[in-house]
Parts: C-alpha cells; structure tokens; sequence
C-alpha cells in the first residue's frame, strides 16, 4: 500500500529541466492504487514539501547556505562531481542527510517497501536503512550508478546494496549484466524493467507542420534530430562532425540540437571551426510534452552515444523510443542498452561507436534510400515502442514482480 522512493534526481519544480523519468514513474504508481512518497535532495528554490500528481514530496537539506546544495542537479550528481572538486566534500554530507532522513520515514510512515533509484548513494542508503530496520528494499539501476564509480570502496558499497535488496531491476541487458558481475554469486532476483514512457499525447497536426517550417531556412532542406545530455558521450561531437560531413558532399541538411549539459560551449566551438554555425541550432531545453512535436517534425534522430572516459555508456536511452513512438527514424549507436530498443532494419540503425563516417553514411541512406523501406522500419518500431515502453505496462509489471516476492504491497 505504502512506497518510499529514495532518489537524487526529481523535478524542483514546474516545468524543471530535471528530467521526469522518476516523477512518471511514481505517478503512474499512484494512478494503479499505491500510495507514494519520494526523498529527494533540496535544492535552492525548491519546496520541501509538497503534493504533484497525487506524490508526496519530501526534500532535504543538506547544506547550508542553501545555494551551496550544489552536488545534484544542473547536469546530473556525476558531472558536478567532476567538474567541481568542492562537492566531493559535500557528498558525505549528503549521504549521511539522506539516511537520516530515510531512516525517518521507514519508522514513522512504515512504509511496505523502499524503492531506491540508482546504486550510489540511494541504493547503499535505504539497503542500510532497510537492514537496520527490517524492511523490504528493491533496488532500482539507472545503468550511470554501475558504469561509473568504480574505486574499491564504490563497488564494496554497490555490492551490499545488491545483497541487501529483495530484488533488483534494471533498465536493460547491459545494465543487468554489469550490476550482476558487481556482486557474483548474489541471490538477489533481477528483472529486466525499462524505464516506461508517457504515451504519444494527441498531436496537432497543424502545429507539427508550423514546427517544421520554422525549423528549416530552405523549405528543401533535411532536419536532423539530436535530444538528450550535451555531454561528450552522448556522441553531439560526432553528430555535429557527420553534418558536417554530409553538407560538404552538398546534401541540404539542418542538425537541431535539443539539451542542456555542461559541454555546450565546447559543441558550439566544433560547430564554428567545422564552418557550418549557419546549418546547426542549438535550442536548449526544451518541455518534455513539446518534445513529441520536434520528433515528428523532423526527418531523422540520431543518438551516437559511445562510452565515456569513466567507463559509462548509455544504459538504456529513453528517447529513442520516444522518436519511435513519434514516427520519426532513429539512428543509434552499438553501445550499451541502445541494442536493447534500436534492432538494426527492424526497429532502427545502429552505427559503430565514434565512428563519424558510419554516422554520416547511415544517415544519408536514411533520408535519401527507399522511402518505403524507410516506412516499414517506423511502422515497425513504433509498434514495438507500445507494446514494450509504455509506462503503465512497465509499472503494473513492476507492481506484480514485488508483490510475488512478499513485499506485501496491496492495490488499494
């Protein structure tokens, strides 16, 4: 009846750029009959208490001034650390204030079981909280907790928050396969849950077209369709540099760059000395309801992610199905869990890793090959993309597995 989930990334407020994923999902639990609370991390700004979409919200202060809660947020917990040595001296802070706080929770709401997102610091904290309290833990893996943060003590952590788990989900085979060599020989059940998305909301088909022609300068021109992270490996560089690419053999394209992230400024430096600032837009951030118009307004997506330089590499890729969904071709790379989604001439094409020219040739046979062929892959992937992404088939799936394994967990 009573779900805690323990997180560090959730939308501070309305229309956030945070990325929803975790928020969906707890609503959708909430629209199947659970009751819902999150922990989440305080930010600047932000409330720390306060009901969304039937969720309770709870967020904690770790710092002091406020403006110093700088570790999460803005480009995710693993860019800040990075680029900002001083939150490495708040991680502890952090992490002690959220099992304070989850140890609070559990003994006051007693809640029937804590759903923790991502290994470090969420998974180690509740599978703690919950040993120390008796409680039902299931552990939730995002695919960045288990690529990156790999010193000895990182792994010692993640492996008892794995042993410490009534079960485990992760969003993809890589994701599985990874966290399992964490802790061999562990008998904590796995079940293979990607990460569900919002259904297609109703496009206005007007709208689309207006979207269309406001992106293009030529009315002949191809769009091109990047969305995500602009972080070095979500492969921008490479898809900034295969346009390029394909401009100078004198095809007519437009790449339209869609994201925030701590390297933007690098990207647009490319896209000057590569000469073609007047064929790439960068739009920023936008609303994840608007995205759905940019898919179906453009002619291809392309998310060439590869492994990053601390070993992580795309876990799963939520928007290669959202493109699926929206009817527009995607074009991934063969990394990580995007094998999972993109089944090359089935589903999708996939490319090889940091590989410019492979980018650049698939993309040229996707806009200018056989339409029809081209049309049969789309059909195909957006019927995929239902029957296997959507949200409350992903949640009720997920509802079922843990009430199997004695969570106790009642639909209301």
């Amino acid at each position: 009846m009573k779900l805690l989930i323990v997180t560090s990334n959730y939308p501070r407020w309305e229309r956030d750029t945070t990325t929803p994923f975790v928020h969906n999902f707890a609503r959708e639990l909430v629209q199947q009959g659970i009751q819902v609370r999150v922990i989440a991390p305080h930010f600047v700004g932000a409330k720390t208490k306060e009901v969304v979409d039937g969720v309770e919200i709870r967020r904690f202060r770790y710092w002091l001034p406020l403006s110093g809660q700088t570790v999460c947020y803005q480009g995710g917990a693993l860019g800040n650390l990075s680029k900002n040595p001083i939150n490495k001296l708040k991680l502890p802070i952090l992490v002690l204030s959220e099992l304070v706080i989850t140890l609070k929770e559990i003994i006051f709401w007693k809640p029937d079981v804590v759903n923790s997102h991502w290994l470090l610091p969420q998974g180690f904290v509740a599978a703690l909280a919950c040993k120390l309290t008796r409680s039902k833990h299931v552990a939730t893996v995002h695919g960045g907790d288990v690529f990156a943060l790999n010193s000895p003590l990182f792994r010692k952590l993640k492996k008892f928050a794995i042993n410490n788990s009534t079960l485990v989900t992760v969003n993809s085979s890589v994701t599985e396969k990874v966290t399992k060599e964490l802790a061999p020989g562990t008998q904590t059940p796995f079940l293979k849950l990607p990460t569900g998305i919002l259904p297609l909301p109703v496009l206005d088909k007007t709208k689309v077209t207006n979207l269309r022609t406001h992106l293009q300068k030529n009315s002949n021109e191809k769009l091109i369709l990047f969305v995500g992270r602009l972080s070095e490996e979500k492969g921008v560089r490479e898809a900034i540099q295969a346009t390029a690419k394909l401009i100078d053999a004198g095809l007519r394209l437009r790449l339209i760059v869609i994201g925030e992230g701590h390297e933007k400024e690098d990207f647009k430096k490319v896209v000057s000395d590569l000469g073609i600032n007047e064929y790439v837009d960068f739009l920023g951030w936008i609303e994840n309801k608007d995205v759905y118009y940019y898919f179906s307004a453009c002619d291809v997506f392309v998310g060439p992610s590869k492994t990053a330089a601390n070993g992580q590499v795309e876990a799963q890729g939520l928007t290669f199905i959202e493109a699926m969904l929206a009817g527009c071709p995607v074009i991934g790379s063969n990394s990580g869990g995007i094998i999972d989604a993109v089944i090359p001439e089935q589903t999708g094409w996939l490319v090889e890793p940091n590989n410019v020219d492979s980018l650049a040739n698939t993309i040229g046979k996707v806009l200018f090959s056989n339409t029809e062929d081209v049309a049969n892959v789309v059909k195909t992937a957006k019927e995929f993309a239902y029957s296997t992404y959507l949200i409350q088939n992903t949640v009720s799936r997920f509802i079922d597995v843990i009430k199997s394994q004695g969570c106790s967990i009642d639909v209301r």
